[in-house]
Formats: structure tokens, C-alpha cells, sequence
């Protein structure tokens, strides 16, 4: 499958421990505002004309990110959805909660792509984070101005000239 980059969003954002709120607690208020503002920007690209979405599949926003597009494609509002999970390495995954959500995703996933595929390497998140900057013109992110691979990311998208909402700024 060729990636038209021109129709794809990718998405960024903080792993679990980073948030100020537990995203354990699906009926906390904080929670749910999160997962409405996920929905309603992804709703947007899709309205946009954008219909595929790169995830790079860390525990955190980025599987809420490709959760709801799943759950927007089982809806069939919007037709011809694509989901491509993008692994920084093979074997890429984690336990419990955030290991199911894992699973799930990658069994929605209308294809994977795996940045390292023989092991983890120093380099394999930097070199995931540019496949999706570069293959993409539209991010989704929560930033709220840490340092990190988020704020790298966002950095690129901002010199590369993609589209960008940031969902953790009201």
C-alpha cells in the first residue's frame, strides 16, 4: 500500500506517566475530555479529505489515537479508513492494560510497518518518528511543551509545514 501523504495524519503525544491526569480512569472527567477531543480532531481530517492515519503505537495517546479511529471506522460514517501502525521495532509491545489495547490495534491495523526489524536499536523511535513526520502533513498531538520525543516530533512537523492541531491546548 503507497501512503499518499497528502490525505494522512499521524499522531504524537505523551505516554501515560506524562499526563497530569490517570488515563486509567475511563469515567474521570479529564479522561473523557481526552477522548472527545481525540474524536473531534480526527473527525475534522476526515472532513478534511484525510483518510489514513500513521500510529506509532506507544502506550498513551497514541493507541487512544488509533482506538478511536478504530471505533470511527466501525461506525462507517467515513469510508475507506486506513490505519497503519508503524513499530519502532519488531517485538514492539507492552503488559496489561496498554498490551490488550496493543493487541487490538494491531489486529485493526490495515497494515504495519516495523522501522528496526531485527532488534531495538538506539536510533529505531527518532528513525519511527520521521517515518510518520515524513509520510504524513497532518499531526495530532498532545503537547504541552516537555522536552522529549513529543516536542521533536512537533518540531518536525512544524518545519516540514504539516497541518498540526494540538489537542492538549484548548
Amino acid at each position: 500500500m503507497d501512503i499518499n501523504k497528502y490525505r494522512t495524519t499521524c499522531f504524537s503525544g505523551y505516554r501515560p506517566e506524562q499526563f497530569a491526569f490517570s488515563l486509567d480512569d475511563k469515567d474521570g472527567t479529564k479522561y473523557k475530555d481526552l477522548k472527545n477531543r481525540i474524536n473531534n480532531a480526527i473527525t475534522e481530517t476526515l472532513q478534511m479529505g484525510y483518510n489514513t492515519f500513521l500510529c506509532g503505537m506507544d502506550s498513551g495517546f497514541d493507541l487512544l489515537c488509533a482506538k478511536v479511529v478504530i471505533d470511527i471506522r466501525r461506525k462507517r460514517k467515513y469510508r475507506n479508513i486506513q490505519l497503519i501502525i508503524v513499530l519502532p521495532f519488531s517485538g514492539h509491545g507492552f503488559s496489561g492494560k496498554w498490551g490488550r489495547l496493543h493487541r487490538l490495534v494491531t489486529h485493526h491495523a490495515s497494515q504495519e510497518i516495523i522501522i528496526a526489524p531485527n532488534k531495538h536499536t538506539r536510533s529505531c523511535y527518532y528513525l519511527r518518528n520521521c517515518f510518520l513526520i515524513n509520510n504524513s502533513s497532518y499531526l495530532i498531538c498532545y503537547w504541552t511543551g516537555h522536552r522529549g520525543g513529543t516536542a521533536h516530533t512537533v518540531s518536525m512537523a512544524k518545519q516540514s509545514g504539516h497541518l498540526m492541531r494540538n489537542i492538549a491546548v484548548r
